[in-house]
């Protein structure tokens, strides 16, 4: 037996005291009423709990929903004993984080933190509400809170949106409005991954709601892989864009390509079979006269040629912005004018022939303008992640799992990791896809199989109910990619002020890949469902009247309905069976219920 002094006994005794009391103002602390934070978790949903009613139209309602959950937080802390904090570790067990910007989005939510629960698993997840939304989210982000221990942090605009961008459009120029969303957009990104990064997690998926992560394993219908190098024999062409010629020679489509070969500029007709094949880099074209060219990665290449900084006295151009063929940039230590640095000019170029001599236009090179003078475009590419080759993403794309077979997003993550990061590839921020699923239904196929378990119905989830999607790597119909970003390996000051987009947000860690981002070597996709015109006509948003144009509508459903899989089907059920039947009909009730608002 060990026997304590009864000094050392007060002295632990009191040491505890003083740390529950500094624990607990700290907690106290983050939980301000005017920044709000994450929602801490409790075994039951105190009864003076109020939740600001779905309907909220004014901003003003939904910032007062959100305080209030954080006001009964307090509450909450001071009878849970049990509270462990989770953002004070950096531990991989903590899964992944999420950034959504939500506008009526009730009816697809309780699906989209459902499937990503299970297949992230998703775990801590910020969500803003955009102003021009008429329903709140705080009854489903407080059920997931409560039932499942996500960790949630509803955010009002004053979190992340500077003082003069608060509030709905008010102009009447749907160009203008959609600009204002895209600024808030890229405000929020910023912020969120920063406040995740302060919060030590690491990967932070960046979609919108009708955006699902899968899997991108190995089909038989994916693009053609590209090839690393030119085989041997065949010339390479350089700087080359393809334009897609809406003449057509018995069933097959004209195209041209045209770009610099040898020093010369050559421009070859060539043939589609397929109207849907796509034309990238890596791949060898055969012209009209069978003459073939290999068809270079010309942002890899200039990457390799890049200087890192400019020569003395050579001025630095940055944030370039095109007007048609007029250059327009920041310039830093203007030798030539004496511009202060940061000034915004114009640089005058010959440019007449446009689209040609601007394809040479990349960072870590010099241009001339009229004059003779010289410039130098900062290098974006010093911290980009090496280009992975395509033999050693194919070779992972073929260790992928299936969804609902217990791997998940972030396991994949850790393990290819190891792999591939050792040979320079997998960089913080991985750039995926976007496969638009259409909304062709074949219910009455034969091959046609109901994936729901007992008591759900497949109409209810648009990743269960949709199977037709656009043609893989075809940009005309899933346009750009989207992205996910280790926040835990990318300074803080990086994350500061606006992301460059939303498709690309950091622009020193995320490459410029053609778009879209190479399908045949991408480890994940992010399936983007068009759901059907009563879903896609349902948000308050800055493209509101374009939503309302059934035409344009069936000619988006109409670019994807080329084939079919259903590789994210299975999932519903593997959630079901970890959670439970009752518990996940609670989380999923009103999933794809898209009832009419005023």
């Amino acid at each position: 037996h060990v026997l304590f002094h009864h000094d050392v006994l007060a002295f632990i005794f009191a040491g505890g005291a003083v740390i529950c009391l500094f624990l607990t103002i700290r907690f106290h602390s983050d939980l301000d009423v005017d920044t709000p934070s994450r929602l801490l978790p409790t075994r039951r949903r105190p009864e003076h709990l109020a939740v600001e009613n779905e309907g909220a139209a004014a901003t003003n309602d939904i910032d007062k929903g959100m305080q209030t959950i954080v006001k009964n937080q307090n509450s909450a802390l001071s009878n849970n004993n049990n509270y462990s904090s989770s953002s004070n570790n950096n531990d991989d067990d903590d899964g992944v984080s999420a950034c959504l910007l939500v506008n009526d989005e009730n009816p697809r939510l309780p699906e989209w933190i459902a499937y990503h629960y299970l297949t992230l698993p998703l775990r801590s997840l910020i969500v803003a509400v955009d102003p021009a939304s008429r329903t709140s989210p705080n009854n489903i982000l407080l059920q997931w809170y409560e039932e499942m221990g996500l960790d949630v942090h509803p955010w009002a605009e004053k979190k992340y949106l500077p003082q003069k961008m608060r509030g709905p459009c008010t102009s009447n120029d749907p160009e203008k409005c959609l600009w204002h969303h895209r600024d808030r957009q890229q405000y929020f990104i910023m912020k969120c991954m920063s406040e995740f990064k302060k919060m030590n997690k690491t990967w932070v998926l960046l979609t919108d709601v009708d955006e699902y992560i899968s899997f991108n394993r190995i089909r038989e219908d994916d693009p053609v892989v590209p090839l690393d190098e030119a085989p041997k024999g065949i010339p390479t062409m350089g700087d080359w864009r393809f334009h897609k010629s809406e003449m057509y020679m018995a069933s097959s489509q004209l195209g041209n390509v045209d770009g610099t070969v040898d020093g010369k500029y050559t421009n070859s007709d060539i043939i589609f079979t397929n109207p849907n094949d796509s034309i990238d880099y890596g791949s060898v074209v055969e012209d009209m006269r069978r003459q073939k060219f290999f068809l270079r990665d010309d942002i890899a290449f200039h990457e390799s040629t890049a200087s890192h900084e400019a020569p003395f006295g050579i001025p630095t151009l940055k944030d370039s912005k095109f007007v048609e063929n007029k250059l327009f940039v920041r310039i830093y230590n203007d030798t030539y004018d004496n511009n202060e640095d940061g000034s915004f000019v114009q640089i005058s170029m010959d440019w007449e022939l446009g689209d040609e001599k601007m394809r040479s236009f990349y960072g870590g090179n010099f241009i001339t303008d009229t004059k003779g003078r010289n410039y130098y475009i900062e290098n974006e590419s010093t911290l980009w992640p090496p280009r992975y080759l395509a033999k050693d993403s194919v070779a992972a794309r073929r260790r992928l799992p299936s969804i609902g077979k217990g791997k998940t997003i972030h396991d994949v993550l850790k393990s290819e990791g190891k792999e591939i990061y050792t040979k320079g590839g997998l960089g913080p921020c991985l750039s995926m896809p976007r496969l638009l699923y259409g909304a062709r239904e074949d219910k009455n196929n034969t091959n046609w199989e109901n994936m729901a378990p007992r008591g759900f119905d497949d109409n209810d989830f648009v990743t269960l109910r949709y199977r037709w999607h656009a043609s893989k790597g075809e940009f005309d119909a899933s346009k750009y990619g989207k992205t996910i970003i280790d926040v835990s390996r990318v300074p803080e000051n990086a994350l500061e002020g606006k992301a460059l987009n939303i498709h690309r947000p950091l622009i020193y860690y995320c490459r410029q890949d053609p778009p879209p981002p190479r399908y045949a070597i991408s480890l994940f996709r992010v399936n983007h469902y068009l759901d059907s015109f009563e879903a896609y006509s349902y948000r308050n948003d800055a493209r509101s009247n374009l939503r309302q144009c059934k035409e344009c509508y069936q000619k988006k459903g109409s670019e994807a309905a080329v084939t079919m899989d259903d590789t994210i089907r299975p999932w519903l059920r593997k959630f079901v069976e970890d959670v439970g039947h009752e518990k996940a009909k609670r989380l999923l009730s009103n999933a794809g219920d898209f009832v009419k608002l005023g």
